[in-house]
């Protein structure tokens, strides 16, 4: 390997922890300088709301991993996952999301459905077309939640967002044989891997849809519930703002691959969207609050879900098709 190359990964992977560490600062800064106003709202625990908060978390992770297995299922060639299995699947891998890169998550899924006869193009397609849904469904939800809330955004900025994304996502309907096309080339020469096109019919991403509407829905309440369960009190009324917060930013940070699972990164843009420059306590503790439930969930699903993968992965064989049920590009109906 090259000294040009050693340098080039050793930036990559230094600029996550340099990323976070530097956000870390800030709100540690941000907590001891506004440490007197915080202690002015006396905050107290609310049990009974942080616990509905991981229920919406748990709703965000469950309701896509059943919408994962359906898409696999449908796409499979025959052959098939139980829910228990997805589970073992998507919310096991999900915990190295950690990882700075996100790419260890999807080479996980590979090697454990190797031996269930699904193709590594398969397992990376269905990924995509989640993830696809999931993130036009959080920024169409998280901008019209601003919509109808206090933003540092201009509002003229909010409402284009927002109907640009409507548009292109009625496009995605109208013309999704062709941007599957389109992603599949691209992902092959960006990532020197053959993923075939496979034809998707407009049920299935119908139902995506509502799939991925249902979660994201359930995260952004989670924002609210784990406000009101640190002990602030915020009206109904205060819910747009908070769900668009947390989804805007969460969105956004998906792609900052340098650092772990977004960590920090969101966390900034949660202050942004919250209005932290003007000296809120909410906008500072928040985001921080929201972290943690995450991550409880995180280990807490990801565990369960370790428990679960012994049985997808002991004691079977591959099929006699080295890469299971192959993908090739079918004309739209």
């Amino acid at each position: 390997m090259s000294s040009a190359r050693v340098v080039k990964l050793g930036l990559r992977y230094a600029a996550g922890p340099v990323i976070v560490a530097c956000i870390v600062l800030f709100f540690y800064r941000a907590l001891r300088d506004n440490w007197g106003s915080i202690r002015a709202q006396h905050l107290d625990f609310e049990p009974s709301f942080l616990a509905i908060s991981v229920l919406c978390m748990l709703v965000t992770y469950l309701v896509p991993t059943y919408g994962w297995q359906f898409t696999i299922n449908s796409l499979g060639g025959g052959n098939k996952l139980t829910f228990s299995q997805t589970v073992a699947t998507v919310n096991s891998s999900n915990l190295v999301k950690y990882v700075p890169g996100k790419v260890l998550t999807y080479a996980l899924q590979v090697y454990w459905l190797a031996n269930r006869g699904f193709s590594k193009s398969l397992v990376v397609y269905v990924n995509a077309l989640n993830l696809l849904v999931s993130l036009a469904v959080s920024l169409i939800v998280g901008f019209g939640c601003l919509l109808f809330a206090d933003s540092p955004i201009p509002a003229q900025a909010v409402l284009g967002i927002f109907a640009l994304g409507v548009l292109l996502d009625v496009a995605g309907f109208g013309f999704h044989g062709l941007l599957l096309r389109f992603a599949t080339g691209l992902y092959g020469r960006v990532f020197k891997r053959d993923v075939g096109y496979v034809d998707v019919p407009l049920s299935l991403l119908a139902k995506l849809h509502g799939v991925h509407l249902i979660s994201v829905v359930a995260f952004g309440l989670s924002s609210y519930f784990t406000a009101r369960g640190i002990g602030y009190y915020v009206p109904a009324s205060a819910a747009p703002k908070l769900m668009a917060a947390i989804l805007i930013s969460d969105t956004i940070a998906f792609f900052a691959v340098v650092t772990p699972g977004g960590l920090g990164v969101r966390e900034g843009l949660m202050y942004f969207v919250l209005g932290g420059a003007k000296g809120t306590s909410l906008a500072i503790t928040l985001p921080i609050a929201a972290r943690a439930v995450h991550m409880f969930v995180d280990v807490l699903l990801g565990g369960t879900a370790f428990k679960l993968l012994g049985n997808l992965t002991k004691g079977v064989a591959p099929p006699p098709a080295a890469d299971g049920p192959r993908l090739e590009a079918r004309p739209d109906p």
